[in-house]
C-alpha cells in the first residue's frame, strides 16, 4: 500500500569480465548492506584471475556465482542471473565500484513504499560524482535524450547500472541484447508496459579507462540503433502478462472491449464521415445525441452550418469528459449523463430536440421499445430519428457479446419496432456490404472477439472507394448495419 513501507529483499545481479581489483571489495560492500539478499555473480569468461577469487564464495550462503563458458557481453550475463533471482527486488550491479550499495536504500525506498515497479538510479540529479569525461557526459544525456524521444518518458539518466525492478516484472520480459544494448532495449519495452517508473538521485564515482572502465564509442553507436529498434518494434516481448501486471502498483483494469472499439473508430476518419454523410440531409436545427460515446459524430455536427445546438448524451461520464477535452461545452453544445436503458434523467426532461441521432446503441438496450419511446417524448412533432443499428442476426457472434450487443437486426423487424413505438419510417437502407464480410470473417470464420487496429485501419484506407459502390452492392446482398430515417408519427398542423 502507497504510504506505508516494507522492506524488500533483493537479488543483486551481478556481471562480471575482469574485475580482479575490485570483486573482493564490491562484495564485501554489498554484503554490508542490511537486507535480505542474494548476490547473483555472472562471470563472462574472465581471464585476469577473477574466477579464482570468486571461487573463494562458493560455499557463502547469500552468493551463487556462475561461471559462463564463453564471452557473451554484459546484457547476457545479466538474463542469466535475471532468471536465477528469486528475493523480491533485483539491482543490477556493476562490478567496478562506480557505483556504490550505500545508495541501495534510496534506490529501493519508491518500491518498499508501494509507488513503483522500477526504479532508475540518476547520475544527473543531485548527489555526489567524480567529475571526469566531458564526451561521457554529453553522450549519457545525447543517448537519454533519444529514447525519451522514441518512449514518451522523461528521464534524466537510461545508462545508468543503477536499475531496480519487481522481480516478477524483470523475470517476465523477453531480453535480447548481449551486450551494453540491455540499457536502451530494457527501457523501450518497459514504456510499453503500465509499469510505473520512477527516478531517484545516487552518487556516481566513475573510473578511468586506465582504471579499467570498459565501454567505448562503439557502444554509444550501438545504443543508438538500440534505441531505435526496441521503440519501433512491434514484437511481442512479454513471457506471462498476468504475473507480470498482478505485481504492479496500479494493476491495469480489463480492456473494455467497447472502449478499445470506440477510440479504433475514433481514428477511421474516412469511416466516419462516411456514415454522417449519409445522415447530413437529415440533420438540422437542435440535436440530441444518444450514446455520443466520444464524440465520434460531434466531431461532423459541431461543424455542420445547419446543426444550432448539440447535446451529447453517455451512459459513461468518462466519454463525456472526453468530449468536454476534445470540443469545449457552452451553450452550443451541452453533455448529459444518460444511461438509454433508463429513462431520461431531470437535465432533459424539460427539453424537446429537431433531430435525435442513435447510431450504434439501441443494440445494447436490453429494453429497446423503452428507449425508442423516452427518444420520441425527447422529439419535436415531426422531428427527426436518425438511427444506425447492426444488421443481419446471422452475422451474431463473439465480436457482438463483447461489445454488450443483446442483438442484430432485420430490416422487417427495425420497421415494426419503429412503427409500434410511434414513428413513421420514411427509409431503412443497407450500409457497408464491405464491413458485413470483415465481421463474418473475423467473428464467425477467425472467432476473433474484437476488432483489430490495423483491419480498421485498411478496411478506413477504402471508405473513398466503398462510398461508390455501397449504394449499388449493399442493397442487393446486405450491409453490416441498418440506417433508418424516421418521424415522430404526431405531427402538427400545417
Amino acid at each position: 500500500m502507497a504510504g506505508s513501507r516494507r522492506y524488500s529483499s533483493i537479488s543483486v545481479a551481478m556481471p562480471v569480465h575482469n574485475e580482479r581489483r575490485t570483486i573482493r571489495e564490491i562484495i564485501r560492500r554489498i554484503k554490508a548492506v542490511d537486507r535480505e539478499k542474494e548476490i547473483i555473480i555472472v562471470d563472462d569468461m574472465s581471464n585476469d584471475g577473477t574466477r579464482r577469487i570468486l571461487d573463494e564464495y562458493r560455499c557463502d550462503p547469500e552468493i551463487r556465482v556462475v561461471f559462463q563458458p564463453e564471452n557473451r557481453g554484459k546484457g547476457a550475463a545479466l538474463h542469466t542471473a535475471f532468471q536465477l533471482a528469486t528475493k523480491d527486488v533485483v539491482i543490477v550491479q556493476d562490478a567496478d565500484l562506480e557505483y556504490s550499495p550505500a545508495d541501495y536504500e534510496v534506490l529501493l525506498r519508491p518500491i518498499d513504499t508501494g509507488v513503483a515497479d522500477v526504479v532508475y538510479g540518476s547520475r544527473f540529479l543531485h548527489g555526489e560524482r567524480r567529475v571526469l569525461y566531458f564526451r561521457h557526459s554529453i553522450g549519457n544525456r545525447l543517448l537519454t535524450l533519444l529514447s525519451n524521444l522514441f518512449t514518451d518518458l522523461n528521464l534524466t539518466d537510461m545508462e545508468t547500472c543503477y536499475k531496480a525492478f519487481k522481480r516478477e516484472v524483470i523475470q517476465n520480459i523477453q531480453l535480447v541484447s548481449p551486450r551494453f544494448g540491455f540499457e536502451p532495449e530494457i527501457t523501450a519495452k518497459l514504456a510499453k508496459l503500465p509499469c510505473t517508473i520512477y527516478e531517484v538521485p545516487i552518487n556516481y564515482y566513475g573510473r578511468s579507462y586506465d582504471q579499467g572502465k570498459k565501454i567505448t564509442w562503439r557502444d554509444g553507436i550501438a545504443a543508438l540503433r538500440h534505441i531505435a529498434v526496441f521503440s519501433l518494434s512491434r514484437r511481442p516481448f512479454v513471457k506471462d502478462r498476468e504475473a507480470l501486471e498482478r505485481a504492479l502498483v496500479s494493476p491495469p483494469e480489463p480492456p473494455d472491449t467497447g472502449v478499445v472499439t470506440l477510440e479504433v473508430f475514433e481514428k477511421a476518419l474516412n469511416y466516419n464521415r462516411w456514415i454522417f454523410s449519409r445522415l447530413r440531409q437529415h440533420v438540422g436545427g437542435e440535436i440530441l445525441e444518444v450514446g455520443s460515446g466520444i464524440g465520434n459524430i460531434i466531431a461532423e455536427l459541431v461543424n455542420d452550418p445547419q446543426v444550432e445546438r448539440v447535446v451529447a448524451t453517455d451512459h459513461a461520464p468518462a466519454s463525456l469528459n472526453v468530449i468536454r477535452d476534445r470540443f469545449g461545452t457552452d451553450a452550443f453544445l451541452e453533455a448529459v449523463v444518460w444511461d438509454a436503458n433508463l429513462p431520461p434523467p431531470q437535465a432533459l426532461s424539460d427539453q424537446t430536440f429537431d433531430t435525435v441521432i442513435c447510431t450504434n446503441v439501441l443494440e445494447h438496450v436490453e429494453n429497446h421499445k423503452a428507449a425508442l419511446q423516452s427518444m420520441k417524448r425527447l422529439l419535436r412533432p415531426n422531428g427527426k430519428l436518425l438511427l444506425l443499428v447492426p444488421a443481419h442476426p446471422a452475422l451474431f457472434c463473439a465480436i457482438d457479446r463483447e461489445l454488450g450487443h443483446f442483438r442484430r437486426y432485420r430490416k422487417q423487424e427495425l420497421c415494426s419496432l419503429l412503427g409500434e413505438t410511434g414513428f413513421r419510417v420514411e427509409e431503412v437502407l443497407e450500409h457497408n456490404f464491405l464491413g458485413a464480410i470483415g465481421w463474418f470473417v473475423s467473428g464467425k470464420v477467425l472467432r476473433r472477439k474484437e476488432l483489430r487496429n490495423r483491419d480498421v485501419r485498411r478496411f478506413d484506407r477504402m471508405v473513398p472507394l466503398l462510398r461508390r459502390m455501397d449504394p449499388i452492392i449493399a442493397p442487393l446482398f446486405g450491409g453490416v448495419s441498418l440506417i433508418a430515417v424516421c418521424r415522430h408519427a404526431e405531427e402538427t398542423s400545417a
